[in-house]
């Protein structure tokens, strides 16, 4: 049984070698003899570092043309009522709520403007003595300083005028003209 099973085997290899061609082993090359002797290993060239990419060159610095700014001329700011006039009640210098109110929005304005020097100015109606209506716009007028101070006001950048009855804004004989003229006004000056 051992011969059988070896011819066995050889036929399954030549039947294996026949049916198969692609598959079976091709013979070796045979290789001139100075070819056999291994060349001498060169090392392999070092690869380059990545190329950087190029920088990109700076914007060029343009001058940039600053204007100016231009502040409003004390007249503009005069005429744009920036600083607001407050009333009073007739024979009074009593600073109501709507009052405070004003005044709080003026002291802010006077504080961050501390370059000018601001006149507040006190006015009547017209009832009164002219010697009565001139220390009531007095009292009116320094009220107002006093609180606007008393809001963080540089009191030395403020002052007093009274006009009495003299500059009224209305010039009518009623109620309506009389309560415009009852105030306490604001000019500002260089």
């Amino acid at each position: 049984m051992t011969s059988s099973r070896v011819l066995l085997t050889a036929a399954a290899l030549l039947a294996a070698a026949l049916v198969a061609p692609g598959c079976a082993k091709k013979p070796a090359a045979t290789t001139p003899p100075e070819a056999a002797v291994p060349a001498p290993a060169e090392a392999p060239a070092p690869t380059p570092p990545p190329a950087k990419a190029p920088e990109a060159e700076p914007f060029p610095a343009q001058p940039v043309e600053k204007a100016p700014v231009v502040e409003p001329t004390i007249d503009e700011l005069n005429r744009q009522g920036i600083l607001r006039t407050v009333h009073f009640a007739y024979n009074s210098n009593a600073l109501d709520d709507e009052a405070r109110t004003i005044l709080q929005g003026n002291a802010t304005w006077i504080k961050g403007h501390a370059g000018y020097t601001v006149e507040i100015s006190g006015h009547c109606d017209e009832r009164g003595s002219i010697g009565y209506n001139v220390a009531l716009g007095d009292r009116r007028a320094t009220a107002v300083k006093d609180y606007v101070v008393s809001l963080g006001a540089s009191g030395a950048k403020l002052t007093t005028v009274s006009y009495g009855e003299e500059k009224p804004v209305d010039p009518g004989h009623n109620e309506a003209a009389w309560a415009k003229n009852r105030r306490a006004e604001f000019l500002i000056k260089p």
